[in-house]
């Protein structure tokens, strides 16, 4: 099994290329967690451009990661900038995102994935719905995975979930073969 995230750098350059906003997963430590929070949440950032992506610093991931210093002049997908603390305002009309990446170690065929154990994004994505003013999933992100085909269970295996749990709205393999629901399609 891989020990590091699958490569995204294309999918940043094309989506620049695109004319599209990119933001990056950045993981911090929150000052003071609200009851019932993780102490570690993500919040997603702006990059500037293609050049900058290539060259952030790795994290142990292998996963670019933004500087620091940097991240109080970012805005942030939630309309503000900088850091939200586990807390946004509402987000606008033009704030928000359109797609996710979502890492994980396993998928399954419906759609279920198992991440790193750590909640990061299934509290990311609850915070984000609850921020939403544009109503329930209308302006929720389309999330997708990327996933090596050895990372990818047989159609009668699931992964373990529970109420917190995202389901992906797509899944794409190493293979080209692009999963929605119960469709599968062969990617030329």
């Amino acid at each position: 099994m891989p020990t590091r995230e699958i490569e995204t750098r294309l999918v940043v350059h094309d989506a620049f290329n695109l004319g599209k906003r990119v933001f990056v997963p950045y993981i911090h430590k929150q000052s003071s967690p609200a009851e019932g929070q993780p102490k570690s949440i993500i919040d997603m950032l702006e990059l500037r451009s293609a050049e900058e992506y290539e060259s952030l610093g790795r994290d142990g991931w292998g996963i670019p990661t933004l500087p620091m210093d940097s991240v109080t002049s970012r805005p942030n997908c939630f309309g503000g900038e900088g850091l939200s603390e586990g807390s946004s305002v509402g987000m606008g009309e033009n704030d928000g995102l359109d797609l996710i990446v979502m890492p994980g170690s396993v998928f399954d065929m419906h759609m279920g994935r198992v991440g790193h154990g750590k909640g990061f994004y299934d509290f990311f994505l609850q915070r984000y719905k609850e921020n939403d003013d544009r109503g329930p999933r209308n302006g929720m992100p389309f999330l997708v995975g990327f996933a090596l085909n050895e990372q990818i269970l047989s159609s009668d295996q699931t992964v373990p979930r529970n109420a917190s749990d995202w389901q992906l709205d797509a899944l794409l393999s190493g293979h080209g073969r692009l999963l929605r629901g119960s469709q599968s399609t062969e990617i030329p």
